[in-house]
Order: structure tokens, then C-alpha cells, then sequence
């Protein structure tokens, strides 16, 4: 779905609708439509054709500081309308799936408030496409609080043009596993002037039906990744012990992961490995605990499994870690009915066995 006020944006940059529409060959009534809607890969080629058309050395900020306030969609419109920067963020997760196939993940840790970005069909995006979402988060808290906040650390997996980034951002720019913008717990919950929950009310409704009305595919995933949370301490993460959680069977289970381009065994491996790092950054739980939680018979597995994902051992990344006081690590946030709290829930289920 394209909702973020286009049509002011490209006049913001003085681009034509129909020249960005033709280098992304796309329909030339797309923005015209009344639920005007492309996939994964049109998305990208019309953010592609964007950048190119802005012309200027960093177009994802360019971008980013073109969407104007007044011309702000429903959700982007009842973020603004949040107490506080922790709120909006968490409420800008769950909406994030209107955008396109894009999720944000929310985590909280010493107080300092993380938020990662990331794609749902695990295709690498942009650096300027980063560039641009991750500023916009910058933005949207500057706007809404009216102070120049500047994040504690932002991180790429790919790094853009470093120099303008950081005249923005105000920090240092890393390039590290995740992309990813992490605020102090001062700023976090620095109270929003935007705060409206009366406006909030009346666009909830009408949001949540939105994503009701996803794609039923989109669901499915959102729903085994949920149902893998709960069972990865029981070892019983095999698809003929989730599909029936589900409410069908092996076969179609895997059919309808398919159409959404990805797979059973791909969601166990992406949920274990995010939730590893989670682990190794966030706990002190030994590799033993970390591999029951993960539903691994052996610890080895889990080791030799960590070295795949990462090409790194465990010890070593926990030990990196704990020397740069600096750096934070989101917990591994999954779309869909995943809580920023499932880390303490796993952790919870640990000690309880302990007992």
C-alpha cells in the first residue's frame, strides 16, 4: 500500500508523478487509484526511481526531510498523535506492514529504546532506502518534541555516504548486523507536543482493519512465527508439530510460506539466529541455556549452527559485546503478534525449569 502522502512529497522535490511512475515502470494511474498498491519488488524500483530522480548526494535524507507534516496518511498521522517517542515507535511496528514488506522491531534495554528495521522478504535493501527510513525515524521525533534529538548509535548493514548521515544524525554512523537506530531512555519517553488520544482513537479502528484486510498469507507467517516462539523451548519446532497449531496440515502450510517467498525451515533459522544474538547480547545465559531455549537437543548444534548463521563463534560475540559499552543489540523483534518482551518470556521459562 502507498500511503505517505506521494503526491506532496514529489511536489516537495519538484518531481513529475508520471516520470517517477515510467523509471519504475509502473502503472502510469498507480497514484491515481484509490488503494493504490505494488509488491516487494515494485516498491523498491519506485524508491529506486525516486532516489535517482532527487538527484542529490544523499537522496534517502532528501526524501526523508520532503514528507511534510500536514500531508501525513492515517498511520503516519496517529504516530504523531502518540505520548512519547517509545509509544509512537511501537505503534509505527504494528502499522509498518501498511507500508509494504517492511517491519520494524521495538526493543527496550537499560532504558535505551531500539528500533531495527528490516525486510520481510529478506531482500537486501538499499543503503539510501535505510538511509531514508531510519532518518524519517529521526525526524518524526524532532518534529513531534520540537528538540533536536540526536540517537545514542545508528548502525547500517550497508553503509551510505557517511558525511551527510552524520551531519544529520549527529553521531557516528556504524556499519554492524542490523539497521538500526537506538534512542537514550531520556529521549524515549520525552513527551510528544502532537499528543492527541482522542485523535488516536478515531484512527485506530479504521488501521487495525487494515491490517485485518493483509493478504491472508501475510498472516500465516506472522502467525508461525508466533506459534515457534511458544514451542522452540520444547524442541518440538519440527512443521508437522506447528501446522496443526495452525489449523492445517503440513503440506499447506509450506504452500502458502512459499507464496509468500519463504519457508518453514527458513522462519525457524531466521527466529533461532535473531533470538541467539538477542541472547549472547542482552543475558548472561551460557551457550547450554541459550541452545534449550532455541529447542536444541545438543549445545553443539547450537554452536556450530551460531558459526553458519554468523560465520562467528558465540563466546566470542558475547566477549565483544561486553567490551564496547557503547553498543545495543535489539532483541530479535518479529512481525506480526511478536511483543518486545519475548526475550524475558523465554528467559522466564528457563528459570522456571531450573526450579
Amino acid at each position: 500500500m502507498l500511503d505517505i502522502g506521494w503526491a506532496a512529497v514529489l511536489d516537495e522535490l519538484c518531481i513529475q508523478p508520471g516520470d517517477l511512475l515510467r523509471a519504475a515502470q509502473l502503472p502510469a494511474d498507480l497514484l491515481g487509484r484509490e488503494r493504490p498498491t505494488v509488491d516487494a519488488a515494485g516498491m523498491l524500483r519506485l524508491w529506486m526511481a525516486l532516489a535517482g530522480l532527487t538527484d542529490r548526494p544523499a537522496p534517502g535524507l532528501e526524501i526523508a526531510r520532503a514528507i511534510p507534516v500536514e500531508s501525513f496518511s492515517p498511520p503516519i498521522f496517529a504516530v504523531f498523535c502518540s505520548p512519547n517517542l517509545k509509544v509512537a515507535m511501537e505503534r509505527l511496528a504494528l502499522f509498518k506492514p501498511l507500508f509494504g514488506p517492511f517491519r520494524l522491531e521495538v526493543s527496550s534495554q537499560d532504558g535505551l529504546l531500539s528500533v531495527c528495521h528490516t525486510s520481510d522478504t529478506g531482500v537486501d535493501l538499499p543503503p539510501e532506502f535505510v538511509g531514508f527510513e531510519l532518518a524519517f525515524l529521526v525526524s518524526l521525533a524532532r518534529r513531534a518534541t520540537r528538540v533536536d534529538i540526536r540517537p545514542r548509535l545508528v548502525s547500517f548493514v550497508n553503509l551510505p555516504e557517511k558525511r551527510p548521515y552524520e551531519a544529520f544524525f549527529g553521531v557516528q554512523i556504524l556499519r554492524d548486523q542490523s539497521n538500526r537506530v537506538v534512542f537514550s531512555a531520556e529521549d524515549a519517553f520525552r513527551p510528544f507536543l502532537s499528543a492527541n488520544p482522542a485523535l488516536f482513537s478515531v484512527f485506530e479502528p479504521e488501521l487495525r482493519r487494515g491490517l485485518d484486510e493483509l493478504p491472508s498469507n501475510s498472516s500465516v507467517v506472522a502467525r508461525l512465527r508466533a506459534a515457534l516462539v511458544e514451542t522452540l523451548p520444547s524442541g518440538r519446532t519440527a512443521i508437522g508439530d506447528i501446522a496443526p497449531r495452525l489449523g492445517m496440515s503440513p503440506r499447506s502450510l509450506q504452500r502458502k510460506l512459499g507464496e509468500d517467498g519463504t519457508s518453514f525451515q527458513d522462519e525457524l533459522r531466521d527466529l533461532r539466529r535473531r533470538l541467539a544474538i538477542g541472547f549472547l547480547s542482552n543475558t548472561a545465559h551460557s551457550s547450554s541455556e541459550i541452545a534449550y531455549l532455541l529447542g536444541y537437543e545438543d549445545p553443539n548444534s547450537f554452536v556450530r549452527a551460531f558459526h553458519n548463521w554468523t560465520g562467528g563463534h558465540a563466546t566470542r560475540r558475547r566477549s565483544c559485546n561486553m567490551n564496547n559499552q557503547n553498543r545495543v543489540v535489539s532483541i530479535a523483534g518479529i512481525s506480526g503478534d511478536w511483543k518486545p518482551d519475548t526475550q524475558r518470556r523465554l528467559s522466564g521459562r528457563l528459570k522456571t525449569c531450573a526450579h
